[in-house]
């Protein structure tokens, strides 16, 4: 009897047992799900020599081009650029001085003297574009709306005397100002109605608004700023005389001006930089730029 009690007692416990085992879950180790949308990019490594100075036009960068290009650079190559904006004599400028690695600018006979004084380690790269226009009062006093030509709008502007604000800095801007002035054969230096302001593109236009005057502009930079000119407006865009070609150019380290110096070009960071705003990616950008804030597209590549 013993013996009975004893086996039911055996197997009642081998039974508990086994239902234990039943209901206790194995343990496997499952990997982490990985959440794309919070996991953190990988680190990109800092280059050695990080900064890379880039000189311009004020065009690009008060238009809101380069701090829109800018930082996907950045975020995808660990370098940081330094922008001195100003009018593309003053840029070149830098250059030669040594205080830049690489120029974006919109002058093409400053851009060859550049190349031909042996300051370029490339070069002229063109490759966009944008336009000039002619703003000025919504009344349009000197009647340029439908002439044809910026030549032809200068000359109206002339003949009324109806006041024109120049930036008269020695820029892009203003070297394609003077050489329409040339082809009216007009040389307003003198006139009593025109104003050589010496400064930027900016400043220029919010002194022709104060005027109620005249000036020649880039689209971008205008349309940047239209909410804070309310006396301007665009009359004459787009004719053949009035494209605007910007240009990439790097510096040469080894420029004769240099020698003896203590001048230091970062020509690594220039050629990233140079071969990133030359990229498909960069393009993309740029033919985006403007379309959603302003409802047109604000630069155009030039086709390879």
């Amino acid at each position: 009897m013993k013996r009975i009690i004893v086996l039911v007692l055996a197997l009642a416990l081998v039974f508990s047992l086994a239902a234990c085992k039943g209901n206790t879950p194995e343990t496997t180790t499952v990997p982490a799900a990985t959440d794309e949308a919070t996991t953190a990019a990988e680190p990109v490594s800092t280059p050695e020599n990080p900064v890379i100075r880039l000189a311009t036009t004020t065009s690009v960068n008060d238009s809101g081009l380069l701090p829109y290009l800018l930082p996907t650079f950045e975020a995808a190559t660990g370098y940081k650029v330094e922008v001195a904006s100003a009018g593309t004599g003053v840029a070149i400028g830098y250059a030669k001085s040594g205080d830049a690695d690489l120029l974006l600018v919109h002058s093409k006979s400053q851009e060859e003297a550049f190349i031909e004084e042996g300051y370029a380690s490339t070069e002229r790269l063109s490759f966009m574009y944008n336009y000039f226009v002619i703003v000025g009062p919504a009344d349009d006093p000197a009647g340029i709306k439908e002439l044809a030509t910026a030549a032809d709008c200068f000359k109206a502007i002339a003949e009324s005397e109806a006041g024109f604000a120049s930036r008269g800095d020695n820029s892009g801007t203003h070297n394609k100002e003077t050489s329409i002035w040339t082809a009216a054969e007009i040389d307003p230096a003198d006139a009593a109605w025109y104003s050589s302001l010496g400064s930027g593109m900016g400043d220029t236009l919010t002194k022709a608004n104060e005027l109620g005057v005249y000036t020649l502009t880039d689209k971008a930079t205008f349309l940047s700023m239209k909410d804070s000119l309310p006396n301007l407006t665009i009359l004459k865009e787009e004719a053949d005389d009035m494209k605007n070609t910007y240009s990439l150019l790097g510096v040469n380290p080894e420029a004769e001006a240099f020698a003896g110096t203590d001048v230091s070009i970062n020509t690594e960071g220039a050629k990233a930089l140079i071969d990133w705003l030359l990229s498909d990616e960069a393009a993309a950008l740029i033919k985006d730029y403007g379309v959603a804030e302003y409802g047109e597209q604000l630069f155009f590549l030039i086709e390879k």
